[in-house]
């Protein structure tokens, strides 16, 4: 019992690593302008076909099971499995089996048979091999059918006919090499090797195996049962499609309207060709990369057009599948080794060499190693969880409402601002969707700048207020933390035309009235000319500098007289010491770490810098000398909002705008109760005069002052 609880122990933890691995290749292994959607894709997928799916899998699984278990016992083998046993040894096989490059994850079902089941190892690899070679065929009988349809159907397409030739030459190839070509060179090598007895130890041992898998191959052939493993096969197949099938429908029909409708034959030849990616002799885990390479092949060669939608959904088909294939491949694995009661090397050495202290040590190593493995395996779950959860949240959040006692804090707000000459502009989700608000001063009315159904951000104002960029990501919801799945747009405030000025970009800021700079693919902060379109790099890790190459970058500033550039990143990157996240100052080839904090950025002359900085359990806005880095509290709130973030000086130099939210458990950006204030510079700051009054997340504010 307590050898199998370390196996038991062992086989969780390692279900629980593979787990972390799929979760980790979705947390770093997908671009981050594609993260969003196929975040998006995963919660839109409808769960009644996955539960489809997951029946036609657990059918197939049985048939694949049968299967197995009748060419073992075709192949002479007689210590045979139960059905039960087989099916537990398949559902490993399913989920081993795409751990290495060329399906050797296979050789996982013949030592689940040899040492649980003592199975010979001579009729392990022959019932793998020759199901192998019957998938092939099963293959071709596939292909052939679809050439059939369309010859009834729409006409028949080259990719297909190319795919059924090349299934029946594979199909020809294995099939021959099985049953004719080993049998023939078994006996060739056997007439060569005449004194068997004085060969070399491995020669005779090579020799008798290869002599008992062909011997397993031809009682198998002889048997007469060929075409019943052929149908077997062909239902295993169909199974497989059919599932595949409903999976891919199971993203694309909430997401992507253009896949959905997409003719059966096509949907089910990528399918094909993602499998035939996967099997290829290529260094990927879990196939990933290679299974969606092989699926949009084929979706190219159909001319399908939404290429950017079918690499969301064939890698959303791929996790859907792996997740299902590695729990029920691990609860089986668990279940295999409590049951399997063999191998208890422990209590056969302590009988043998009667050593009870060997014993015991061997059960304490045994122990103390499963505890590490389930101990590993569980805390890398936990992290890649913990990960995923840093991505930003992975819904908007709910719109919130009005405030308590809004109409006597807007009267005391509106008396505080009514002399202004200028509005604030922020982005709120108060409607439900993360727009543009313009609040104007002087009537205290607020008015929505845009409306488009994707979120909207970090919006700022030209220093002649008569235009505003932002980001509007490419998906109705991406988090912020996310810097690249953005694209920046010009906003005419008078006439309201709106034009796109850069592709995966973020962090917009004005030069002049006609320049931008703006945080482009994560890494490089680019420079645009709006009225000329024309753009350039001002400043890219690695290049011309001591940062690391491909650094990842947040909200860039350029000094709009020096073209200096400060940012936020990690800490690591930039070369400070202290606190997780810094902030930096580049000027030509050099830079210098500022101190923990974040929201590094320019005054609007160019003078002086600011930074939200923080404070024991809160955040405040310091105003920092270039310099000498001497710093000062700027903005420091009491009471109820004393959490400060996003400040923004006014062209003017006069007002510095800014949220503020509850503390620092209110500190998410995309989620929380952020409020918008207004600071007169000079004056008391714990005096700032509140703008908003929702329980909706606004945020990214600016002001412009005549």
């Amino acid at each position: 019992m307590f050898k199998n609880i370390l196996k038991l122990a062992l086989s969780i933890g390692l279900s629980l690593a593979i787990l972390a691995l799929l979760l980790q290749m979705v947390n770093s292994g997908v671009p981050d302008a594609e993260r969003p959607s196929v975040f998006n894709a995963l919660q839109n997928t409808s769960l009644s076909l996955v539960f489809a799916y997951l029946l036609l899998y657990l059918i197939a699984l049985g048939f694949r099971a049968y299967r197995y278990r009748l060419l073992i016992h075709l192949s002479g083998e007689q210590n045979v499995p139960t059905v039960g046993q087989m099916w537990l040894v398949t559902g490993v096989r399913n989920m081993v089996v795409d751990m290495l490059p060329a399906r050797i994850g296979e050789l996982g079902y013949v030592a689940l048979l040899n040492r649980g089941y003592g199975v010979k190892l001579e009729h392990c690899v022959s019932s793998l091999t020759i199901s192998v070679a019957f998938d092939f065929v099963a293959l071709f009988i596939v292909a052939l059918a679809i050439v059939g349809s369309q010859m009834i159907g729409e006409g028949i397409q080259g990719w297909a006919v190319g795919a059924m030739f090349m299934a029946i030459v594979v199909s020809a190839i294995a099939v021959l090499g099985l049953f004719s070509i080993t049998p023939w060179v078994t006996r060739k090598v056997s007439q060569r090797v005449t004194n068997k007895q004085q060969s070399k130890l491995w020669v005779r041992q090579a020799l008798d195996l290869l002599e008992r898998f062909s011997s397993s191959l031809e009682q198998v052939r002889d048997s007469g049962k060929t075409m019943t493993v052929l149908a077997v096969s062909v239902v295993i197949r169909v199974l497989k499609y059919l599932g595949f099938f409903l999976l891919f429908q199971a993203v694309a029909v909430p997401s992507f309207e253009s896949l959905a409708s997409l003719p059966t034959g096509h949907v089910v030849g990528a399918l094909i060709g993602g499998e035939v990616g996967a099997s290829m002799p290529i260094p990927t885990f879990m196939s990933f990369g290679a299974y969606e390479a092989g699926g949009l092949l084929v979706f190219q060669l159909l001319g399908v057009a939404d290429q950017a939608a079918a690499t969301v959904t064939f890698l959303c088909v791929h996790i859907w599948s792996q997740l299902m294939e590695y729990t029920i491949g691990g609860l089986l694995l668990a279940l295999f080794v409590w049951l399997n009661r063999k191998g208890k090397r422990a209590e056969m050495l302590a009988e043998a060499t009667g050593s009870a202290r060997r014993a015991k040590v061997i059960a304490l190593v045994s122990f103390i190693s499963a505890g590490i493995v389930l101990a590993a395996g569980s805390g890398f779950f936990v992290y890649q969880v913990w990960s995923a959860t840093k991505l930003g949240s992975l819904s908007a959040p709910a719109a919130g409402g009005t405030a308590d006692n809004v109409e006597e804090w807007q009267a005391l707000s509106k008396q505080h601002v009514s002399n202004i000459k200028g509005f604030a502009v922020f982005s709120s989700n108060r409607d439900g969707n993360h727009d543009i608000f313009r609040l104007n001063f002087s009537t205290f009315e607020l008015d929505k700048l845009t409306t488009h159904p994707h979120t909207e951000t970090y919006p700022r104002i030209s220093p002649d207020g008569k235009h505003l960029v932002f980001s509007r990501a490419h998906q109705v919801w991406v988090s912020q933390r996310n810097t690249v799945a953005w694209d920046v747009y010009l906003k005419d405030l008078g006439s309201g035309h709106e034009r796109l000025i850069a592709k995966n970009s973020t962090a917009p800021r004005w030069l002049s009235n006609t320049e931008i700079t703006y945080l482009q693919d994560g890494t490089k902060v680019g420079r645009a000319n709006v009225v000329t379109q024309q753009s350039s790099v001002v400043f890219e890790g690695g290049i011309g500098n001591q940062i690391p190459k491909g650094a990842s970058l947040q909200n860039p500033s350029v000094n709009p007289r020096t073209l200096d550039v400060t940012f936020t990143a990690r800490q690591a990157h930039i070369g400070t010491t202290t606190g997780h996240w810094g902030t930096a100052i580049t000027s030509g080839d050099t830079h210098r770490g500022v101190m923990n904090g974040c929201e590094l950025a320019w005054s609007s002359k160019g003078d002086y810098l600011y930074q939200v900085n923080p404070d024991a359990e809160t955040l405040r806005i310091m105003k920092i000398d270039p310099v000498t880095l001497a710093s000062e509290v700027m903005i420091d709130l009491n009471g109820e909002f004393s959490h400060e973030y996003w400040p923004k000086e006014s062209w003017n130099g006069e007002y510095v705008v800014f949220g503020a939210s509850r503390g620092k458990k209110d500190h998410e950006h995309d989620t929380k109760d952020y409020e918008i204030f207004l600071w007169k510079v000079g004056s008391d700051p714990k005096k700032a005069t509140r703008l908003t009054f929702h329980t909706g997340n606004d945020n990214w504010p600016d002001v412009f002052i005549k």
